[in-house]
């Protein structure tokens, strides 16, 4: 069935409030350890965010996706260290380059499903994790590429509050862009694919041409989140490109809300600050972590954002058969259906012999309309 996006219970929260408390926090409580775990936060969760638009709206779950994060961070390194460029050259000239790498990848690789799909996007993540360990006279090998990425002026007295205002500012974008990705007629036609990807083809959309296109807009927005990485953290490793990365945001997601733009914002604060505080009381943090993550997935289906909802997958509700395929109608043709009356749609005025009297209606599907029939789960 297609699902209409609902708002989450936590989307209830006015975003604006929460946006001007995080813009006075370091005005307030200026203290560095403080703001740059925050900065980290902000970036693991528009690569969340990237991830998201796959696994979530996509329903493509991919072990590589750590290649594009990767891919900008040592981008972005290498440009600063060999050619002395600024960060706005990163952040023009790492799109175009990841947006090769997605396209290469996609064609590849999408061709496949399921599990399939995702051993081939993890071989190509490790292949190039391999690489960089290997051209170490070039990326710094196991030892990493240490190089000044953001301007002077982000490291200003104050304690990296203009960096964290840089990188707060990022976040916001993203997340506005984000959001209108999947309020768009792309991102309906996405969820449609996920939900039932042969009828979606059967009405006649490019699947994939639709899974390429969320493939390489996820690819982009995550190297972007790898610029923003080599400048709060001036130090890549070959790390970034692993399986390891892609598991940890995979994390994020699952524990936010699949399916949700705020679910990945709340996952990569759960996992980034729960990590730090459980690792200043205990040395087994980490088991009390995959206990805590264990919770959340057997008992909050949703994940943390949809936390008071009916405790389905996702925020999503489902609607019928017949509003699914008016729905991809209205995206195909560009105009709402027609409402059918009463009768007509209980195939009243349909031609063959009448039915006797008591017996149950036949629903006929209308010339030329394709034939939706409901599946049960």
């Amino acid at each position: 069935m297609l699902a209409k996006v609902m708002k989450p219970p936590l989307g209830k929260i006015a975003p604006l409030p929460l946006l001007l408390a995080l813009a006075a926090l370091p005005l307030l409580h200026g203290d560095r350890y403080l703001l740059s775990l925050l900065i980290s936060v902000f970036v693991f969760a528009v690569f969340a965010i990237s991830f998201d638009l796959l696994m979530g709206y996509g329903g493509i779950v991919s072990f590589g996706h750590a290649l594009f994060f990767g891919s900008g961070a040592y981008a972005a390194a290498m440009l600063a260290r060999y050619l002395h460029t600024s960060i706005w050259v990163a952040l023009a000239a790492v799109p175009v380059v990841s947006l090769g790498f997605a396209l290469v990848v996609g064609a590849l690789s999408l061709r496949l499903k399921g599990v399939h799909f995702a051993m081939v996007t993890m071989a190509f993540a490790e292949f190039f994790r391999i690489l960089a360990e290997k051209f170490s006279a070039i990326t710094g090998g196991g030892d990493g590429l240490a190089v000044q990425v953001a301007p002077d002026w982000a490291y200003g007295p104050r304690h990296r509050v203009e960096l964290y205002f840089l990188v707060l500012g990022f976040a916001v974008l993203s997340y506005l862009v984000a959001r209108r990705v999947v309020n768009s007629p792309f991102g309906r036609v996405l969820v449609a694919i996920r939900e039932n990807e042969p009828r979606a083809a059967m009405l006649g959309y490019n699947v994939f041409a639709y899974k390429l296109g969320a493939l390489t807009l996820a690819g982009v927005l995550a190297s972007l989140a790898g610029v923003i990485y080599a400048a709060a953290e001036n130090f890549v490793v070959p790390g970034v490109l692993g399986t390891e990365t892609t598991i940890n945001v995979m994390l994020m997601t699952i524990i936010g809300g699949a399916g949700t733009l705020s679910g990945p914002l709340v996952g990569a604060a759960v996992v980034k600050l729960a990590g730090t505080v459980l690792s200043t009381y205990t040395e087994r943090w980490r088991l009390v972590l995959g206990i805590g993550y264990a919770l959340i997935v057997l008992f909050l289906p949703a994940g943390l954002a949809g936390l008071g909802s009916d405790g389905r997958a996702g925020v999503l509700s489902p609607v019928s058969n017949i509003q699914y395929c008016n729905r991809l109608r209205y995206l195909k043709l560009g105009k709402r259906p027609k409402r059918q009356p009463q009768a007509k749609a209980l195939g009243a005025q349909s031609a063959g012999p009448k039915a006797p009297e008591g017996a149950p209606q036949v629903r006929r599907p209308e010339p030329g309309r394709p034939r939706c029939r409901r599946r049960d789960p």
